[in-house]
């Protein structure tokens, strides 16, 4: 960088990987940083010609004239409580495979200075053997989001987990579906797509998408009353199904764990001090799963079919004695 005009961009970088309100460059250390990390030797008039250009670019930089102590980069795209909440979805997100994480994580960390940076080694890294071993997650989801737009279908393989612990495919056949969305769910992505002529749509987890493909055909039309917030709220657990009313009498120590999984769009009736009935939709599968996790602050008690199967199931466990 010879020519003077580099000047405000190596100023800019030293403000941006040293500087803030904790740690105020004098002149001196820009001086000689300037000179330690790019060989030049820039004077007082410089220093402040370029940190006005910057305030007028956009950029915030304090200046000596207003803080009496130095020179620092005064906000950011990102505060630290920001980055931190994105560095720790990173983190928990199974669907992104560990290498990916870690990448991430780096790129994240250089929206921040370094003093910054070295707060974020306390994050609790989620366990690497939880996260997907498919390296065409991030491919996928570019790839799904390209054909959403253009809304043409997609052709697949779809893959189960073995005893070996690898991704294998299941079945014989490609799927060949219209896609519609993708969403999270409990740090997991879903393909929210169709098959032509089905009435309901369906979901497939991304992780286990192999040998993506863009197809020339265009998308069988989604179901005009369709909402997806509503699907994926009825897909307890992820689980497909039509969504039917569940009537469940439950203790009020699970009131939260209600509430927080299916949020506030339900009835709840008190019953007594210790019990209250909650009605809500959602697909019989995956409310028999989470049924099961509280057999004994909830009762279901309609439809009878579920009721039925739980029944059934507690009647013949094992460990019925």
């Amino acid at each position: 960088m010879s020519s003077p005009k580099a000047n405000i961009i190596c100023l800019l970088k030293i403000l941006w990987d040293y500087s803030d309100g904790d740690n105020i460059l004098s002149m001196k250390d820009i001086k000689s940083k300037m000179i330690q990390l790019y060989g030049r030797d820039i004077d007082r008039r410089t220093v402040s010609d370029c940190c006005d250009a910057l305030n007028l670019a956009g950029f915030d930089v304090s200046v000596f004239k207003e803080n009496k102590e130095g020179y620092y980069l005064r906000s950011r795209l990102f505060d630290t409580s920001e980055l931190r909440l994105l560095m720790d979805s990173v983190y928990s997100n199974n669907t992104i495979p560990a290498k990916a994480s870690a990448d991430l994580i780096k790129k994240l960390q250089k929206l921040t200075n370094v003093h910054k940076s070295k707060s974020y080694t306390a994050l609790t890294v989620c366990r690497d053997n939880m996260k997907t071993p498919n390296k065409e997650t991030f491919y996928n989801i570019s790839l799904l989001d390209e054909a959403i737009i253009k809304k043409k279908k997609v052709s697949f393989i779809y893959t189960e987990d073995g005893f070996d612990k690898k991704l294998h495919q299941k079945g014989d056949r490609r799927h060949i579906v219209s896609p519609y969305s993708m969403a999270v769910y409990d740090g997991n992505y879903y393909l929210i797509c169709g098959w032509d002529g089905a009435e309901e749509p369906c979901h497939y987890h991304i992780s286990k998408i192999k040998d993506l493909h863009l197809t020339d055909e265009d998308i069988y039309p989604l179901p005009k009353d369709f909402k997806l917030d509503r699907y994926i709220q009825n897909s307890v657990y992820m689980y497909g199904g039509k969504p039917e009313q569940i009537k469940m009498r439950c203790h009020k120590y699970i009131l939260d764990a209600v509430i927080m999984r299916f949020g506030t769009d339900i009835h709840i009736s008190k019953n007594d001090d210790d019990t209250f009935t909650a009605i809500l939709y959602a697909s019989q599968k995956g409310m028999y799963i989470w049924a099961l996790q509280f057999l004994d602050t909830c009762e279901i008690l309609e439809p009878k079919s579920l009721r039925d199967e739980i029944i059934k199931v507690i009647k013949n466990s094992p460990y019925n004695n």
